[in-house]
């Protein structure tokens, strides 16, 4: 009896059945996914701004995402399981591009962002600057009266453009100018040239959300490049790619991170292809330096789309300094410092300005809300103010900042005029920190109560991230492996928002595509767990005034104390648990 080799046809038989029904699977998961999105594009018509908050069907929506996210996460087990191939990218890809499309054409589910950026464009577009006049200056400006030349161009258009007027009126704080940098700035301009001064406000709607939605698109390529650079399974690109987060954020709220995204993630593309170059590739001392610098245009620009990248320059500096040695980052940090000054400028306030004819408006009080000119009264033109209110005094969907600001604030000056269950500190300690506070920041006695607290919590939060991030950039500039540096981003991005006062679900989208480099599992969950934040609308349109569930607590105050628990509280032991688990495997590992 001969030996008789294995034949590869009944090998590849019993092999192949297998990886099809999985393929199969995901194209399965894709088709709902779709159908559902279909679905969401049909009762997002109810989000209208003519139909009452109270009708709007936020709970049904916000349970179709909740299904599409259960759907993502087998998705993504499936992803991985199959053969890592060209065929599997597509899919990916495709299934990205058809999610989309409905969404595109959806109305946004309870977000109106994207009309301060459709305004911010349309002014640019008429040779205007949009950080010069905030809409409400042009919503009461009569174009008939005004002896500023712009700002009767502004009225003229709006009178003469039933379309622009009805941008203008759907703009959030409108009493505020634009706090959106200048990368983001051309972005709206040429959106706004591309679409017909007559058009319709839905053709506009469509043509900004469109252009977020090819920054979106072409963050995927950027994830698919890293993944492929880093030597893993290409099939965890379906993490960002099929994320219905950024369904929900991007092409159907439309909002302008999608730029910030793609730029922030280019320059980690850019910086880990350098760090991991082969030899060869940097003896070229003059290409090395210049894709240094490139690097570091890249992060300016992304700063200059939303100031959030900035908190990657550390990664990059020490990861740079430690590669290459100090002498190669002079440069770069030159390059970085006078882009982003550039591109932040028309932000700041008056007197840092180089724009010397508007910062001399702004100080006479040329163009303020009443359209005269009163050098007595404060500037309503002035770009800082919307940035320091933002800095100030918002806060939303928090976990973490919440319960130091609420521990904190005096009692007596609850604005909720609801007990916080999580309060402990002493109200006497409350009042003396308040109050040395408002003495060391000469904050006015009416406002200490509530900027002292919100303030020394943002300091005790920034020192707190200042500590992460510069251990992240410390430990990954050792780190030989393209998948730790990754992950040193994504990490460093990620305890960023976690310790914000604003913590938006479309903020969380900054550190979404670097999400297939974290180890530990618990991350994934953040995306699906964000969308909560939309049934605070809900709360506050249909239990304003209701005691919900016996709590105590009414609408909005139900959710930020005791919703976001649920949201957070639980996540956080998941990741501690995980965190612990991995370490313990990895000493188990040292130790074999």
């Amino acid at each position: 009896m001969t030996d008789q080799k294995p034949n590869p046809t009944s090998t590849r038989s019993k092999s192949i059945p297998q990886k099809t029904e999985r393929t199969w699977l995901l194209r399965l998961l894709a088709g709902i996914s779709s159908a559902a999105y279909c679905v969401i594009l049909f009762l997002s018509t109810e989000f209208t701004v003519n139909n009452p908050p109270s009708d709007r069907p936020i709970v049904l929506v916000m349970s179709l995402f909740g299904f599409l996210f259960a759907i993502y996460v087998l998705a993504v087990l499936v992803a991985t399981k199959v053969k890592q191939n060209s065929r599997l990218v597509l899919l990916i890809i495709a299934a990205a591009v058809v999610f989309r499309i409905p969404m595109l054409f959806s109305t946004p589910i309870q977000e109106v962002d994207i009309y301060r950026y459709m305004w911010d464009g349309i002014v640019s577009a008429q040779g205007i600057s949009p950080f010069r006049y905030p809409p409400q200056a042009v919503m009461s400006a009569n174009s008939q009266d005004f002896r500023d030349r712009e700002l009767r161009e502004l009225a003229s258009l709006r009178d003469r453009q039933p379309a622009i007027a009805e941008v203008l009126r759907r703009v959030h704080f409108r009493e505020l100018p634009t706090i959106y940098p200048a990368t983001s700035q051309a972005v709206f301009y040429c959106a706004a040239v591309a679409t017909p001064v007559d058009a319709s406000l839905t053709t506009r709607l469509l043509i900004m959300k469109a252009s977020l939605i090819a920054f979106d698109l072409a963050t995927l390529f950027l994830v698919i490049k890293l993944l492929s650079l880093a030597r893993m399974p290409i099939g965890l690109s379906i993490l960002y790619g099929w994320c219905p987060l950024v369904m929900k954020e991007v092409a159907n709220s439309g909002h302008l991170d999608a730029i910030a995204v793609f730029l922030c993630t280019l320059s980690v593309y850019l910086i880990a292809r350098l760090f991991f170059s082969e030899q060869s590739a940097l003896q070229n001392r003059v290409k090395f330096h210049a894709n240094l610098i490139l690097v570091a245009l890249v992060l300016a620009a992304a700063v200059g789309a939303k100031l959030y990248p900035v908190v990657l320059a550390p990664l990059i500096l020490f990861g740079t300094a430690r590669r290459f040695g100090w002498k190669t980052v002079g440069a770069p940090i030159v390059a970085f410092s006078l882009a982003t000054f550039f591109l932040l400028n028309p932000m700041l306030p008056p007197q840092f300005r180089l724009d010397k004819r508007t910062a001399a408006a702004t100080e006479s009080g040329e163009a303020n809300s009443t359209g005269a000119s009163n050098p007595d009264q404060p500037a309503a033109n002035d770009p800082s103010r919307g940035v320091t209110a933002f800095f100030k005094s918002w806060e939303m969907n928090d976990f973490v900042f919440m319960i130091l600001v609420e521990n904190l604030k005096p009692t007596a000056n609850n604005q909720s005029n609801q007990p916080v269950w999580f309060s402990v500190f002493p109200e006497e300690l409350r009042q003396s920190i308040a109050t040395a506070v408002a003495r060391w920041f000469s904050i006015p006695a009416a406002e200490a109560p509530f900027s002292a607290p919100f303030l020394l919590t943002r300091i005790v939060t920034t020192l707190a991230f200042l500590c992460i991030a510069l251990f992240l950039a410390w430990k990954a500039s050792k780190h030989q492996s393209m998948a730790l540096v990754c992950e040193a981003a994504f990490l460093t991005l990620a305890w960023f928002w976690l310790l914000l006062p604003t913590q938006n679900p479309w903020y969380w989208l900054w550190a979404l595509p670097l999400l297939p480099f974290a180890r530990n599992r618990a991350w994934i969950a953040i995306s699906g767990l964000v969308l909560v934040y939309y049934l605070r609308f809900w709360l506050d349109y249909c239990f304003a005034n209701i005691d919900v569930l016996g709590t105590g607590y009414r609408g909005t105050a139900f959710f930020d104390f005791v919703v976001t628990w649920i949201e957070f509280a639980p996540w956080f032991l998941w990741l501690t648990i995980e965190y612990f688990r991995k370490d313990d495997s990895a000493k188990t590992d040292c130790a074999a």
